[in-house]
């Protein structure tokens, strides 16, 4: 097989991908066990990376889940013989990648393009809430999969199906247990078999918040433990009663409690006691931005005391956002804390209460003129913004008695307005080009984070290719985060000529200059994170013995989708007014949506790098 009929652009195909869970039994309880066989075919250089793989695994106070074997192939068609070059599993490494999830990193020996791998392990597991889930779908193509679990009946899950609603088989059956009987007690092996034929490469492209949220797939959650003497023991809980148990866990509530015990010395150093709640609020928060630092780690609970946090000054966003809760309680703010997930962590499955949903904590704090979110951990998010990471539909307030969830969204418009001057030198053969970028909102946010932690990179993206060394960026309102920050930067390059005429880029390359969304179809949202707008004014000024020969054509279209504007205006002073505007007026767009966004996307690409054409007077 050189391609794949049903894909022929996929740069290699699953031709199948077999899994199994089941359960056995030891001198320690039961076990899971997890088995998987699958065979790629690579088809091009593209598809090389598919040698590369991984097998994640759990581990927790020193009890890990053990991958027992691990075994593969690669099959080169070479000489007219079959050459098979084996894995070697030492030749593989482990990586942590959260808290207690690691990645057993491998590659297969010997891929080229035509290669056929296979690959088959087993794992086994401890933890018996992490029954695991099966993805159907993944970036290439894949011609069969399947999923079989084998349940006993003392463990009783629920499975979540996203992005199907049938299979191509699903059936479930009854057989003799391979674990029975346990003490007294005989039972089968309830079997659940899913299987699906030439499921389609999921095509990831941009504004999405991750692949996980779309793919098909199935996932499993331990809900009830039926114990042999006919106790049952929920796991599935409520919303309301997780919250419950979220406030009684000591590195949840009982840390929150800690800290407002604590806070109440540090408050009333801060001599707040006359101000208003909304600027205790606000004192307060500053003072956590000020005086601790975010690890960079998320987390839904707190990983150290209260002691050890005030002295390191550094922790997780649960350290520091549950720290934020009990200061404001003891200022007497009422204060909630928020659990999310975030944008990279998946979407939160309303109608399933499950903790590993969440993996990030924000603050919600009622004062005497609003409500705000809050986040301790972004020392450039202005008081009642949060991160764009945290921007991820809805989270959960935890408070006793109720289970109420906030929308995360926001309803403003970020900016970015380029100020740009262009003026030829005195020789006509370059261009000098003043430029001042300025930003609100989360893009302010984004520019002040990029500016401080990848100056190369922004540098870079604002000055193209033709930036050089000595070329630099001036910030204005870096640490004044309540106003608009501002980025100037200055340039010249050689003037693009042709047949003595002088051709202008008016917004000199800073405008998008390729189509993001590139399928045809889609069948998940555009989600772009937040409302935003670009805006570019530019003038021009017309050297003496010219004049303007030739200019983009007006543009207005407006509805309510997008605001897209641009026109070109010449002023009595000599100078041309170049300005386009470019406005999405949703966070998010429907899968309906989709073509007609791609159109104006295609639209600004083409309107915005239109040129000017100076030619000489005659």
């Amino acid at each position: 097989m050189k391609k794949y009929d049903k894909d022929p652009s996929a740069e290699a195909v699953v031709i199948y991908d077999i899994g199994t869970s089941f359960f056995t039994r030891d001198d320690d309880g039961f076990k899971l066990i997890f088995e998987r066989k699958m065979k790629i075919k690579i088809f091009n250089k593209a598809g090389l990376k598919w040698a590369q793989q991984s097998i994640p695994y759990y581990e927790e106070n020193n009890r890990a889940e053990i991958i027992v074997e691990l075994k593969g192939n690669t099959y080169n068609y070479e000489n007219g013989q079959v050459k098979i070059s084996a894995l070697d599993p030492k030749n593989s490494y482990n990586e942590k990648y959260n808290e207690h999830w690691f990645d057993k990193k491998f590659a297969m020996p010997d891929v080229k393009e035509g290669s056929v791998i296979e690959i088959y392990y087993r794992v086994v597991s401890p933890y018996l809430f992490n029954l695991r889930s099966w993805e159907f779908q993944c970036g290439i193509p894949t011609i069969y999969s399947e999923y079989t679990t084998k349940m006993i009946p003392f463990y009783e899950y629920v499975y979540i199906i996203q992005g199907t609603n049938k299979f191509d088989t699903f059936k479930t059956y009854t057989v003799s247990s391979s674990t029975s009987p346990f003490g007294l007690i005989t039972y089968d092996d309830v079997v659940y078999f899913f299987s699906m034929k030439d499921v389609p490469a999921f095509k990831d492209e941009s504004f999405i918040t991750t692949s996980e949220d779309y793919i098909i797939k199935l996932d499993f959650q331990l809900a009830t433990i039926h114990h042999p003497g006919g106790a049952n023991e929920l796991i599935m809980s409520t919303w309301p009663k997780l919250s419950e148990e979220m406030i009684d866990h000591a590195s949840f509530g009982k840390y929150i409690n800690n800290c407002k015990k604590k806070g109440k010395e540090i408050t009333d150093t801060m001599k707040i006691a006359s101000k208003s709640q909304t600027d205790k609020a606000k004192y307060i928060e500053h003072f956590v931005k000020s005086n601790f630092n975010w690890n960079g780690k998320s987390n839904k609970f707190a990983t150290k005391n209260v002691k050890d946090i005030l002295s390191s000054k550094t922790g997780n966003c649960a350290d520091l956002n549950l720290l934020l809760a009990g200061l404001l309680n003891s200022a007497g703010i009422e204060a909630y804390p928020v659990l999310i997930s975030t944008r990279d962590h998946g979407k939160i499955k309303l109608d399933y209460p499950f903790q590993h949903f969440f993996n990030y904590v924000l603050v919600y704090a009622k004062t005497d003129s609003s409500t705000v979110m809050l986040d301790a951990t972004d020392p450039f998010s202005n008081f009642g913004e949060i991160p764009s990471r945290c921007i991820n539909e809805k989270g959960l307030v935890i408070q006793k008695g109720k289970a109420e969830w906030l929308n995360l969204k926001s309803n403003s418009t970020s900016t970015r307005t380029f100020h740009i001057d262009l003026k030829l030198t005195q020789g006509k053969d370059s261009i000098k080009q003043n430029c001042r970028l300025v930003t609100t909102g989360f893009e302010a946010i984004d520019y002040r984070e990029r500016f401080t932690s990848s100056y190369k990179d922004l540098k870079s993206e604002l000055f193209g290719l033709n930036a050089n060394p000595n070329d630099t960026l001036s910030p204005l309102n870096l640490k004044q985060i309540e106003k608009p920050f501002e980025i100037a930067f200055d340039q010249q390059n050689l003037a693009e000529t042709i047949e003595g005429k002088i051709i202008i880029s008016p917004f000199c390359g800073l405008a998008i200059s390729k189509n993001p969304l590139t399928q045809p179809t889609r069948n998940y949202p555009v989600d772009i994170t937040y409302k935003k707008s670009t805006r570019f004014q530019t003038s021009i000024a017309i050297p003496n013995g010219y004049k303007l020969l030739s200019q983009p054509l007006d543009m207005n279209v407006s509805n309510n989708l997008v605001k897209i504007t641009f026109t070109t205006e010449i002023q009595s002073d000599g100078h041309i007014n170049v300005t386009g505007n470019y406005e999405f007026k949703k966070d998010v767009y429907d899968t309906s949506d989709y073509i007609e966004l791609k159109k104006y996307f295609k639209m600004i690409v083409d309107k915005f790098n239109e040129k000017i054409v100076l030619s000489k007077e005659v």
